[in-house]
């Protein structure tokens, strides 16, 4: 009995262990599961996180993508969620946003609301400064996207645009209440930040090296002291002077073996940078000098000591918000390491070090942007995309179907002349090419050059201001809107196919317009207002004009050469874009009203700063200085002569008694700057010529047409008593008209005359900034004449010419045409008798000295590679550096010592006018400063909210 009780208590015992040890193992197996849960739950919030991240990354990817082959460009951005909004708000004008009744309940049922609600500067609930994104459903998650540019002449990073994602686990659908708790379920979210430049806006010189090559970049010229912006002491005020090179530069100027002399001075501005006390302790950069690459300065090939010396000049803020020179520093070229110094970042090399003050360098590349840029689909170009493809599709009056689009009357305008091309070839005898035509006029292998004038293929476009007419269109809200449509010119010079045939005009109902001849009036692709578009139709009983309004783009597209001047109308933005060559031919302006007087110190010289244009060439861009006093009339070779009558240059025009061979040029002044001189009260008018076998009696006429005496000018207003000729013809070679010695103004031997504009014995000559005048020269047709008349050259002094807008060379270079010398004799010299060869006038230009007319680019040039040193020293030797007097007279120019300049118009860099933008999109969003411009291939941040 007691044996079984003890096994009994044995048997009670091992149960008691084997239920602890389940009991155990069950702990062991539920902390197990625990851990492998939790580390599952672990994993897959890590993995929803690098998801999340990805998300958030695809969102910046997109933008960049939408940003670089889009249709808009520079101007892309996703439409805004807005949720919660009522009516939308008016930041321009601080009209705020008006939110729907029950926001507060979007608010608490959207999980994204902070970020979809309306964008506000400041704090309101239903709008604010995290509002303004668009939200977009990726895979398992979704990422919220905001594209936005916010210029700010105090903040650098301003000029570029700036694109935010916020990455979120899970997929939300506003429309689906199903979605709205899994979205609400998770927290997890990722937000980058990334800035993408245009480039074309952000320097006053911007070299791409597109194909990045690893030779010297040069700027400056041997010779010549040059800047970089603008100096506070200036009358006009100061001007930033950013440069960005992508590959190493090499500085070239003016040798001096004076270390406190600079050759190259550079003007910065940059804003105080306060301590964690508040006190200022540096400066930040809003402009700066970015080399990816090393500095190299150059030096005097027979004197290695003297060296081409750089000062930057550090611009700051005063109390009173003017500029000015806080420091000048001599600065050194990147080798050796141990002397190098950034100015504090703002002259910074692309070395991966530190200057000498520990200050951070390497500057890296940024892509170029593509003039030729493949849309989103890869089947055409962006700009032909907002041309060509931009019209409609419609039947004509001969029932053939046209595109529109295709005949320039699409939202942008595009213009086929693709026969304006000048490509570049090779032969056993040489080759063509453009550099050789621009440097070498009336050489062998060119028909463009036309005597003394350079005239390349190409659709000639004139801006003009003031051509304007009153329509009206129904907007999208349903009001009639009635504005002033503007016009501009465009003339086709080329063939329409390999037969000659010239390129006829076509109205926008697809119908053939011969009678319009080469020159059409076209209606401005507003970006605004759009424009109004007209055509006749076929009815029964004859035809009636037809209207229609269409959206405007701001962009014109054009397959060939285009050749522009004139000025835009009040507050028109336009990008002109050229898939060969771009030629200026004189004042490209921005609208100023005819009469209105210019502060003396208005650094704009009087713009209308809501303008903008860009000129857009996939090869060059190129002043053509033939052109500023242009022939309007057509020459052929048999018009042309030389001067030596031998077949070399120089090469004069010939004028001869037919009416059609009378000679007209055009021309205009641009608004006056100078800081060395005054503004002229009078003109002159420059001749230089001959009669061919004998005395050439000429008239003149200015604006003909329009003034006294149909505009005739008294070329002899003092004539003696009894003198045959009345004032108004000139004898070119009789000796009574000037030079006492026969022979002189007959052949070979040309006549050099200035002739005064003088407002009260001759003719009205518009002297309004951009206002035309047209200039007639012929032979007499009341007196016996028994030779043709040879021009060698005219021009009047002084003058100004201002080429104000982004300018870009996708493949090519920034170029000046320099032209023949307008005095090209060798022998009329500057001598220190001051006695001039016989027919040649005091005042006529010395052989080797410029005109007075002073070139300014105001605006951001842009190019792959700048033009040669020596193709540079030959253009600045002809309009680099104006003279103090008028030939040998103690007259002074109009600018002593200045030529051609290069500004940066800081309404490229930050387009503001007035303290507001002066473009948004239709949700108030600022654009850059013209329509649909092309950005940088590169980002130049990419990471985490800055």
């Amino acid at each position: 009995m007691m044996h079984l009780y003890k096994n009994n208590r044995r048997r009670g015992q091992t149960l008691v262990i084997a239920i602890m040890v389940m009991f155990i193992l069950a702990v062991i197996a539920a902390v197990f599961i625990a851990l492998v849960a939790q580390n599952l739950r672990r994993s897959e919030r890590s993995a929803n996180a690098d998801a999340v991240a990805q998300i958030a990354e695809a969102g910046i990817r997109y933008a960049d993508e939408m940003l670089t082959s889009s249709e808009d460009g520079a101007d892309w951005r996703p439409i805004p969620d807005n949720r919660g909004q009522q009516t939308p708000g008016d930041i321009q004008n601080n009209v705020q946003p008006v939110p729907v009744s029950n926001w507060t309940t979007l608010r608490d049922e959207d999980p994204d609301f902070q970020w979809t609600r309306p964008y506000w500067p400041t704090e309101l609930g239903f709008a604010g400064p995290t509002g303004g994104y668009t939200m977009f459903n990726s895979g398992q998650g979704r990422f919220l996207l905001r594209v936005s540019y916010n210029p700010d002449p105090d903040v650098a990073l301003s000029k570029y645009i700036k694109i935010e994602s916020v990455g979120r686990w899970g997929t939300y659908d506003v429309n689906d209440p199903t979605t709205w708790q899994n979205g609400n379920a998770s927290q997890l979210k990722r937000e980058i930040t990334a800035f993408k430049p245009i480039g074309i806006t952000d320097s006053l010189r911007f070299v791409t090296n597109k194909y990045n090559r690893s030779t010297d970049i040069s700027l400056g010229v041997p010779g010549y002291q040059v800047q970089f912006g603008r100096s506070p002491d200036s009358k006009y005020g100061a001007r930033g002077g950013p440069i960005r090179i992508n590959g190493n530069l090499l500085w070239h100027g003016d040798y001096s073996g004076n270390v406190n002399n600079a050759s190259v001075d550079i003007f910065l501005r940059g804003i105080s940078a306060n301590d964690i006390h508040g006190n200022p302790d540096a400066y930040l950069p809003l402009d700066d000098v970015e080399v990816a690459g090393d500095i190299k300065q150059d030096t005097d090939p027979s004197n290695s000591s003297n060296q081409v010396r750089v000062k930057v000049h550090m611009l700051t803020k005063s109390s009173t918000s003017s500029w000015t020179d806080n420091s000048s520093t001599i600065v050194n070229p990147s080798d050796p390491d141990n002397q190098f110094d950034t100015i504090g970042g703002f002259y910074k090399d692309g070395r991966d070090t530190t200057d000498k003050n520990n200050n951070s360098r390497g500057v890296k590349r940024i892509e170029p942007p593509l003039v030729d840029q493949p849309d989103s689909t890869n089947t055409t170009t962006r700009y032909r995309l907002l041309t060509l493809n931009s019209g409609e599709r419609i039947r004509s009056n001969s029932g053939r179907w046209v595109n529109l689009g295709q005949l320039g009357w699409g939202r942008g305008v595009y213009i086929n002349n693709t026969n304006d091309k000048q490509d570049e070839s090779e032969t056993l005898i040489g080759g063509y090419t453009l550099r050789a035509d621009w440097l070498k006029p009336n050489n062998m292998m060119s028909s463009y050059w036309k005597g003394p004038y350079y005239v390349p293929p190409g659709a000639i476009i004139t801006l003009l201001p003031n051509d304007h007419e009153t329509k009206k269109y129904t907007d999208k809200n349903g009001n009639t809107v009635s504005y002033e449509q503007y016009y501009f010119l465009i003339t086709r010079t080329d063939t329409a196919n390999s037969y000659g045939k010239k390129a006829v005009w076509s109205d926008a109902g697809g119908n053939e317009r011969p009678e319009w001849g080469a020159t059409v009036r076209m209606p401005y692709p507003d970006p605004v207002h759009g424009r109004v578009i007209s055509w006749y139709q076929n009815v029964s009983g004859g035809q009636v004009s037809q209207e229609k309004h269409i959206e405007g783009n701001g962009v014109i597209f054009a397959e060939g050469n285009v050749r522009v001047r004139g000025m835009l109308p009040p507050g028109m933005q336009l990008t002109i874009v050229s898939n060969q060559n771009i030629y200026i031919d004189g004042n490209v302006l921005k609208y100023r009203k005819q009469g209105e007087s210019i502060s003396p110190t208005d650094p704009y010289r009087g713009a209308d700063p809501t303008c903008g244009l860009a000129l857009l060439a996939r090869q060059n861009v190129c002043v053509n200085t033939t052109q500023f006093f242009q022939p309007l009339t057509s020459i052929s070779s048999d018009d042309i002569g030389s001067d030596a009558m031998n077949g070399q240059p120089p090469f004069h025009l010939i004028v001869r008694p037919e009416p059609d061979s009378t000679f007209r040029c055009g021309f205009e002044f641009g608004p006056y700057e100078s800081d060395t001189g005054n503004q002229a009260a009078n003109w002159t008018m420059y001749i230089r010529h001959s009669g061919d076998y004998g005395a050439a009696y000429v008239n003149a006429w200015l604006n003909p047409g329009t003034g006294a005496n149909w505009g005739i000018l008294n070329l002899n207003p003092n004539p003696p008593a009894g003198f045959p000729f009345p004032p108004h013809v000139w004898g070119v070679g009789d000796p009574n008209f000037g030079p006492a010695v026969s022979g002189v103004g007959v052949g070979s031997l040309f006549a050099c005359n200035a002739f005064p504009l003088d407002t009260t014995t001759n003719a009205s000559l518009n002297t309004d900034i951009g206002v035309p005048n047209i200039l007639q020269l012929a032979l007499d047709s009341n007196f016996y004449t028994r030779s043709n008349y040879w021009l060698g050259g005219i021009a009047v002094q002084p003058a100004d010419v201002r080429i104000e807008a982004i300018i870009y060379a996708q493949e090519g270079s920034f170029f000046v045409i320099p032209g023949n010398w307008f005095n090209p004799n060798p022998g009329d010299v500057q001598n220190s008798s001051g006695v001039r060869p016989l027919g040649v006038a005091n005042e006529f230009p010395y052989y080797g000295q410029p005109l007075d007319v002073r070139v300014i680019i105001d605006g951001a040039v842009s190019e792959n590679m700048p033009a040669v040193v020596s193709d540079v020293e030959e253009w600045m030797a002809k309009w680099g550096r104006i003279p103090d007097t008028y030939g040998s007279t103690n007259t002074p120019t109009a600018h002593p010592g200045e030529g051609l300049t290069f500004l940066y118009d800081d309404h490229v860099g930050w387009p503001l006018a007035n303290g507001k933008c002066i473009r948004v999109d239709d949700y108030g969003r600022p654009l850059p400063l013209t329509p649909k411009l092309p950005v940088s291939g590169s980002l130049i941040y990419f990471g985490d909210v800055m």
